[in-house]
């Protein structure tokens, strides 16, 4: 047990429309919580999803581990992938044991997304959430919430919609036996703010820091969000703070995906209708993007409510919060996008992320290091005491914010990507200049990060780059090896590619 254990505040937002959309002297977007949430501990600004899709990310930031290792290799709704796991293996060890191990009492509330048939109660963590995505609103907790409120059923007021432009002008009450049946639009959620979900899981994170707050031991609480994911339906007064106006075209609006691997191709012109059959031009999209920054302004506020509460029960002072998104949102990049898919993109792999523990993190630090969102887990166990167990792959943060240029730290960062509704298997290195994509079953990437941050031109066939191409593949072989990678096809790639 350390001497002077925190309470953890883990906060996660999904699915979050990060890079690149504050652009200083083009388009400024800055969520002021978020903001002063920074400017209070330590921002990461090259922040990367281990892998860009809900399920293994969300699994390997509670266990420290690679999709490879931990078996979420797609989302838990994807029961048919060959290979993939819908709930962890029996044994497998969360953040929650070895923090109980420490003495901490561990409380989730929100969602959960790592597991089909067992929930975060079934590792002993009291609270709420649901199986696979979950239907909130759908769900008793907000029923019971809404009713207490007077709020009624959810209802969207559609404004855009892609491949249902019918529905546009319509309000639908949001209830449906799947929960992607009303995500691929934007509009406005008809109501208070207290009818979003987000409202709704910050409620349920304030009345759980209540209960812990009397607790004579050290606790954790994981707050969870839905949102800022599509659909992008804020509530007013949020709908009609942004002037869709004012939104410049996204610098990959236009992109040909020249010279890119055909993954490109099929998620700008097969996937979702393709969205500019049904909303062409950037006026349209425009309004589109103005309710996803809309919703992100919702999701602070909330977030300012959970922090707020920190405050007024006195437990800022000895609390660590972490505040990170799952992955981000490929949203009007690279030909007009929606969504996500097979591609590894900075739209989707960058996240925003912070940490603040007053007292010990130096406020108002910033690091340019790489990152990744599983150090999370690591983290956490760090600042209770507990010892990192051998084969976690999460590094902790604490070393960096405390020595924002610490020699040890990786020159590179890993990420996995296995397919987003197919099987295409990539494996990827982020180092400060370059970023190389190797890919099974379709062709590889490289570009360079500072001349071309929104990766406009594929470099693996340029031969100046032949030494990086080299040098990049090295790395990833290299990791694989020393990570366990347990995905074959992995090891298949690189015996193939290199005659290993």
């Amino acid at each position: 047990m350390a001497p002077t254990q925190p309470n953890i505040l883990f906060i996660i937002t999904d699915h979050h429309a990060h890079f690149d959309h504050s652009r200083p002297g083009e388009f400024e977007f800055a969520p002021p919580v978020f903001e002063r949430f920074c400017s209070q501990g330590v921002r990461f600004d090259r922040a990367y999803a281990v892998c860009p899709i809900c399920s293994p990310a969300r699994a390997s930031m509670l266990t420290g581990l690679y999709p490879s290792v931990h078996g979420l290799r797609w989302n838990t709704e994807a029961t048919r992938m060959p290979g993939n796991r819908t709930d962890f293996a029996t044994g497998t060890r969360l953040y929650s044991h070895f923090l109980s191990e420490q003495g901490y009492r561990s409380a989730y509330v929100g969602k959960w997304h790592c597991g089909h048939d067992q929930l975060a109660a079934d590792y002993g963590i009291e609270g709420w959430s649901l199986p696979d995505y979950g239907k909130v609103y759908m769900s008793e907790a907000y029923r019971g919430y809404a009713n207490e409120r007077g709020l009624g059923d959810a209802r969207a007021r559609i404004e855009h919609y892609l491949e249902r432009p019918e529905w546009e002008g319509k309000t639908l009450i949001l209830h449906h036996e799947s929960p992607w049946r009303f995500m691929n639009g934007s509009g406005v959620l008809v109501g208070p703010p207290e009818a979003h979900e987000e409202s709704f899981v910050a409620h349920l994170a304030v009345e759980k820091l209540k209960q812990l707050a009397g607790a004579d031991q050290p606790w954790s609480l994981v707050a969870s969000f839905w949102g800022p994911h599509q659909p992008y339906y804020p509530t007013e007064p949020y709908a009609g703070m942004i002037d869709p106006g004012s939104i410049p075209p996204y610098p990959s609006f236009e992109d040909d995906c020249r010279g890119k691997p055909l993954r490109h191709l099929i998620h700008r012109d097969l996937t979702h209708g393709p969205p500019r059959k049904y909303w062409p031009d950037w006026p349209v999209w425009q309004e589109v993007v103005a309710r996803c920054y809309e919703q992100q302004l919702q999701l602070d506020a909330a977030v300012g409510t959970i922090l707020a509460a920190l405050d007024s029960l006195d437990l800022t002072g000895n609390t660590l919060v972490i505040w990170l998104a799952d992955h981000g949102d490929a949203l009007a990049s690279h030909g007009g996008v929606w969504d996500k898919a097979s591609t590894f993109t900075e739209e989707v792999a960058r996240v925003p992320m912070a940490v603040r523990w007053p007292g010990e993190l130096r406020a108002g630090t910033r690091t340019s290091r790489l990152v990744s969102n599983m150090d999370a887990t690591a983290t956490m166990l760090d600042a209770a005491g507990a010892s990192l167990p051998a084969g976690m792959h999460s590094r902790s943060l604490l070393p960096l914010c405390r020595d924002p240029q610490a020699a040890d730290w990786p020159d590179q960062v890993v990420c996995e990507h296995n397919g987003h509704g197919d099987n295409i298997l990539q494996r990827i290195v982020v180092t400060d200049r370059y970023k190389y994509v190797a890919a099974l079953f379709d062709g590889d990437e490289l570009y360079d990060l500072q001349k071309d941050p929104h990766e406009m031109t594929n470099l693996l066939h340029s031969g100046e780059h032949a030494g990086v191409c080299e040098e990049m593949r090295a790395r990833l072989i290299e990791h694989i090896e020393c990570t366990g990678d347990r995905l074959a096809a992995a090891r298949l790639l690189y015996a193939l590619r290199h005659g290993l």
